[in-house]
């Protein structure tokens, strides 16, 4: 199956991302199945009219993610996708609604037509269903962050974080205000003690993902590597699990956003950074830039994409359940 790929020059979103998005699109939506080989660097650029450094970011964007393999000599195919991977039914979601914009539009309907009619849609929903309150302790923002953004997937699932260091002051607050809290296996003796025992207090265990772990395991030994993060508790973190990896996890320096001339000193002799993935969250425009000339420049940024584990994941799932089973019966 040949690609289509149409590029939009007046988008606000590069080109190389637009190539991301529609691959993935397209291999979500199964258009694009596993094994499928895509076209060389070469090949692609010179049937786009682009540039062959587009191409390659996009690739390298793709592999990151897992959704190719580049493998020297051979080629760049797509890999299977995992039903259980908990990026499928976001994805699916937004195949759905590319598609009935798609259909409003064929209609005649302005964007503007389109949000009034669907907040009107939303509204009606949310008369039928309850809102299940989850608080998420943890004592790192990093972390918080990524468990909230995993737990958004949830349906009717409205999260907030609290940080550990405040139990004490919003301890009144989580034993009033929410239906489930939820703290990391690490901290829930600290935990414990301030929740009420009419109340339900889950633990979830977090680990790195399998391609997290893949791309820290294929840095060379002599590779200088540094971690970039808003706390130095998320540090420690990264620092526990990448021990072994290599010799060079012997040595890994730590900077924290927040001061950009620190950065830009902190990447001059860096090969690869590690940084919490979704670290936009907690970087200046000044950061984020210094970080994308590092890559364009031939250094590697490496998300650190801290998971849920699959049976925590499903744990929390039938916690929710059971709370929007008790509110309906009330």
């Amino acid at each position: 199956m040949p690609l289509h790929l149409k590029l939009d020059g007046n988008s606000t979103s590069p080109l190389y991302q637009q190539i991301v998005d529609k691959i993935r699109r397209d291999v979500a939506a199964g258009k694009l199945t596993p094994g499928y080989q895509l076209p060389t660097v070469r090949e692609l650029a010179d049937e786009m009219k682009i540039s062959r450094g587009t191409i390659k970011h996009a690739y390298d964007q793709l592999e990151h993610l897992g959704i190719v393999e580049m493998t020297q000599g051979k080629g760049t195919f797509i890999l299977g996708q995992s039903e259980d991977d908990s990026t499928s039914r976001k994805e699916k979601a937004m195949i759905a609604i590319d598609q009935l914009f798609d259909q409003l539009e064929d209609l005649g309907f302005t964007p503007r037509e389109m949000e009034i009619y669907l907040n009107l849609k939303l509204r009606g929903l949310d008369e039928r269903y309850d809102v299940v309150k989850v608080a998420v302790v943890d004592c790192n923002p990093e972390t918080l962050h990524i468990i909230e953004q995993q737990l958004s997937q949830i349906g009717y699932a409205e999260v907030a974080n609290f940080a550990l260091s405040q139990m004490s002051d919003v301890a009144e607050k989580l034993n009033s205000d929410y239906d489930l809290i939820l703290t990391t296996s690490t901290h829930f003796a600290q935990v414990e003690p301030f929740i009420h025992p009419s109340k339900v207090l889950g633990m979830m265990a977090l680990m790195p993902s399998t391609q997290t772990v893949i791309r820290l395991a294929k840095l060379p030994d002599d590779a200088a590597v540094g971690l970039v993060c808003a706390s130095d508790a998320f540090y420690g973190v990264v620092r526990r699990n990448c021990m072994g990896m290599g010799s060079w996890s012997e040595s890994i320096r730590t900077q924290l956003f927040g001061n950009w001339n620190g950065l830009m000193t902190f990447l001059k002799d860096k090969d690869a950074v590690i940084l919490p993935e979704g670290y936009s969250a907690f970087v200046s425009p000044q950061e984020k830039e210094l970080l994308s000339a590092f890559e364009r420049n031939g250094g590697q940024l490496i998300p650190y994409d801290y998971k849920i584990d699959r049976g925590s994941f499903l744990y929390v799932e039938e916690q929710i359940k059971r709370c929007m089973n008790k509110k309906r019966s009330l």
